[in-house]
Order: structure tokens, then sequence, then C-alpha cells
């Protein structure tokens, strides 16, 4: 199994009010591997962003979702430790660890797009936000 992650960055337009919260902004993403890789290599991530408040016992959220025709599917890649972010600049790092593919379900690898979902999420499990990647997989049989 390959993956291959895309990134369309959006931007919100003058006419478009924020939602209450904490105002995050992305200013970096990097994938390690950067291109074409094995799921079963593993990935390193660091995702670099600015913040207008301080964000105590605030964590990184790592997923894998895929809609299938019957459900939607979510393997769970981890998360970062807790820490506080202060206003400013700050920056994520999160390597997940290889998958065993014996324990994915065949739904998620024969589904050939899913995102790759990593949200910004407090101790109280409230998600502030997400980046999502979507991720292009080809089987090779």
């Amino acid at each position: 199994l390959f993956a291959r992650p895309c990134f369309n960055w959006v931007e919100m337009g003058d006419d478009e009010v924020a939602p209450p919260g904490p105002t995050i902004d992305v200013t970096s993403i990097q994938l390690n591997p950067e291109d074409e890789c094995n799921f079963e290599d593993g990935l390193g991530m660091a995702i670099g962003f600015r913040t207008d408040t301080d964000l105590p016992g605030f964590f990184w959220r790592v997923s894998y979702v895929v809609d299938t025709s019957k459900r939607r599917l979510i393997v769970e890649a981890g998360q970062t430790e807790i820490e506080t972010y202060p206003a400013g600049d700050n920056a994520m790092t999160f390597v997940a660890d290889p998958l065993d593919m014996a324990t994915v379900p065949e739904a998620i690898w024969r589904t050939t797009n899913g995102l790759l979902v990593c949200a910004l999420t407090s101790s109280d499990g409230v998600e502030v936000m997400a980046v999502n990647m979507v991720v292009q997989i080809r089987v090779d049989e």
C-alpha cells in the first residue's frame, strides 16, 4: 500500500466571520517521507502554527478517516503529549508507528481516498481546529 498526501490551502474571505474561540493559523506542514510511501513505513510530521491566545492543556490527535458506502471508518494513529502552547508561533511534531496492515480492515485500504486528520484538541476533548490532508491509496498486488 502506498499513500500520497495532498494539500489544499483555503483562506477565509473578507466577508466571513471567524467562529468563536482561538484564532489559529497553520504556517507550515512537513511530512517525512515527503513523497509516496508504504503504510507499513510509518509517518513523521511537523505542523507550524500561530495562535492569538494561550492554549493550556492541548494536544494533537492524529487519525486516518475513510468514508465507505456503508459507514465512516477511523484508524487512530495516536496523539501528541498534552502541553501548553503560548500565544504566538508554535510547532507540533508527531511520529506514527508503522501500521500492521493485518490489523487494518480491508474496507479502509481498498478505499482509494481518505483523510489524514490532525486535530488540535483541549484536554477536555474539545477540538478547536483540524488540518485535513487528502491521502490517496494505491494497492500493489
